[in-house]
């Protein structure tokens, strides 16, 4: 009996505040209790794949939000770099009303150097905008393999108690709880291959972004 309670209580764990599934199905405590303890033994890892997808789930919402930081404080140089590109501008135009050629060519070297910075800097806008938008889909598709691990682990508990005769399997339907775990299948590798794109995408940006830096500061 210690046994079966102390099962009962790793699936309680967790099971609570697991949300329905896409039918609405849940499989109840109760109808577990009536398994025996090997059967609950059988049942640990698909009830810890639920807890480490979850985990995961969080940990990709707190890269999702430090990709938006990093997305601010990209925003902040952009607009220190416009206004040296401003500067640097008004500094040319000071030296060519002055007719003063030494001031002429440092000041258009100083120019092109902003343009080039400017320019470096917009291109750290787009990859770090393309980073938010991998996140994103990140932060989805995981939302979806925790869906998936909660399919699996209520078809994983129909199937034991189908397998072990308990009396009230027969209030579930193993063909929803296999189509659903189908469709959560189908909607992951969607969602992995968006993540996919938007990663590769980020990938072409940065490394521009990197040529760019490079030919910005060659030393």
């Amino acid at each position: 009996m210690r046994k079966i309670l102390m099962g009962l209580a790793i699936l309680g764990l967790f099971y609570s505040g697991a949300s329905a599934g896409l039918f609405g199905d849940d499989v109840g405590l109760a109808d577990l209790s009536q398994l025996s303890p090997d059967a609950l033994e059988t049942l640990k890892d698909t009830e810890f794949k639920v807890f480490l997808t979850k985990v995961g789930h969080a940990g990709a919402k707190v890269l999702e939000n430090k990709s938006s930081g990093d997305l601010k404080e990209s925003k902040l140089t952009l607009d220190a770099k416009n206004l040296h590109l401003k500067s640097a501008e008004a500094d040319l135009k000071e030296a060519k009303a002055a007719k003063d050629q030494a001031k002429i060519e440092a000041a258009d070297k100083t120019l092109r150097q902003a343009k080039m910075n400017y320019e470096t800097a917009k291109m750290l806008i787009k990859w770090k905008e393309k980073e938010v938008d991998v996140q994103i889909a990140s932060v989805k598709k995981a939302k979806i393999e925790v869906e998936l691990a909660e399919a699996e682990r209520d078809l994983a508990r129909v199937a034991k108690l189908i397998e072990q005769t308990v009396a009230s399997a027969q209030k579930y339907n193993l063909a929803d709880f296999k189509a659903k775990v189908d469709k959560k299948q189908s909607e992951y590798q969607q969602a992995l291959s968006a993540e996919i794109k938007e990663t590769t995408e980020a990938k072409k940006l940065k490394a521009q972004y990197d040529k760019m830096s490079k030919q910005e500061n060659p030393n």
